[in-house]
């Protein structure tokens, strides 16, 4: 039965225009751009784990490199 709604449904009916539209994508690539990056923001604030590690790496990383090249521009 759901094959047969399914078949019917398929076919356009008689004398309807094919679909037209005028671009190719719905959104412009700015559109896309920023629709990217609100999820990618979406997605880091909802892993508070995976900030936390964020963090602390890269304080971590500062510590290192400052106290690595903290005299060099006295010598």
């Amino acid at each position: 039965r759901n094959k047969a709604l399914v078949e019917q449904l398929s076919t356009p009916p008689a004398g309807s225009k094919d679909l037209y539209f005028t671009t190719q994508y719905s959104q412009t690539s700015i559109g896309q751009f920023k629709t990217c990056l609100w999820k990618q923001f979406l997605t880091y604030w909802r892993s508070p784990e995976y900030n936390f590690v964020r963090y602390v790496y890269t304080l971590v990383a500062a510590l290192l490199l400052g106290t690595i090249f903290w005299g060099v521009g006295n010598e």
